[in-house]
């Protein structure tokens, strides 16, 4: 990254304790934004998805101008997480029958995936990391009997959205191979890890490109605060639930084998505080946990070739 010392605004509240002494938080802004802007066509088709007034056809129309995202989103849409049990064949199909709200996680998704073109050892575990996560945070909201399943499958797939760009950028790319390095020495998770070795961590990063990429607030305020330090008590508002059960769902993903580089540390302890507080039953908690991890593990063995 490169310093922009023009800048001289103050701090933004959402660097707040999350960037080391000696780093510019100027020079994080400025590298991202000279990040590349989300893809026309999936821009475009997310900003069409949250249009009431959009019709099935004109997305229809729009994303078939992009072959390549227009074959990854039917293979997606034809996962058993959305295909209803019946093979869609055609884009208008996918639109009809999954909806716009599962669209776009759909899109996102094929889009992210379509970014990590170099896809060696670590960004194939981070990929895997962010679906798994997606699937597992479905589950858990179905199991809590949540309105927002749909919703939850695309903040658990953008939780990872600061480590995919970070290793898309050959300078962060090369650096992330030390974070690995800590990982292994120190047992412990991503963001400690990042946050020693890069003086920042990818739920900043994710942030703030999600803001770049005109995501809402509130999807941008989870991506923040997923991996802030647990604090014991039960969420205040929805939005805080959503990021509790992606803090959550990213546990159990690990805690389930998926994603986790040589060495990685397992929190299954954590996971048993928090679930409670989003409405697990303590007295069969273990047991909950235990078949989400499973489900999840199951699920991402049968689908994991249709994100690839």
């Amino acid at each position: 990254m490169t310093q922009n010392s023009s800048a001289t605004d103050a701090q933004p509240t959402e660097f707040n304790g999350r960037i080391t002494s000696g780093k510019d938080w100027r020079e994080i802004v400025a590298w991202v934004g000279d990040l590349p802007p989300m893809p026309h066509v999936a821009s475009r088709a997310i900003s069409m998805v949250e249009n009431p007034d959009t019709t099935a056809q004109e997305l229809n129309d729009l994303l078939a101008t992009d072959v390549a995202l227009a074959a990854r989103v039917l293979k997606i849409a034809n996962s058993a997480m959305f295909s209803r049990q019946r093979e869609i064949t055609t884009l208008n199909q996918a639109i009809m029958i999954i909806g716009f709200k599962a669209l776009k996680g759909i899109i996102v998704a094929a889009t992210l995936r379509q970014l990590s073109k170099n896809f060696g050892r670590i960004e194939k575990l981070i990929w895997e990391g962010a679906m798994a996560t997606a699937m597992c945070s479905s589950l858990v909201a179905k199991r809590l009997k949540k309105s927002y399943v749909e919703e939850i499958f695309l903040l658990g797939l953008l939780h990872s959205l600061g480590q995919i760009v970070l290793l898309t950028q050959k300078e962060t790319a090369k650096d992330y191979r030390l974070v690995l390095d800590e990982i292994k020495t120190n047992r412990v998770d991503f963001a400690i890890a990042e946050q020693k070795v890069l003086g920042f961590a990818h739920p900043l990063i994710g942030a703030l490109v999600a803001k770049k990429w005109n995501f809402s607030t509130d999807t941008c305020q989870a991506i923040l605060h997923y991996k802030d330090a647990f604090d014991g008590l039960p969420p205040d508002s929805p939005l805080e639930e959503k990021t509790r059960i992606i803090e959550l769902a990213d546990l159990l993903v690990h805690a389930a084998g998926i994603g986790n580089p040589d060495d990685y540390p397992i929190q299954l302890d954590l996971a048993g505080r928090i679930a409670p507080t989003i409405g697990f039953d303590q007295n069969t908690l273990t047991e909950s946990l235990q078949s989400i991890i499973d489900d999840t593990k199951k699920q991402f063995e049968n689908e994991r070739h249709v994100y690839e």
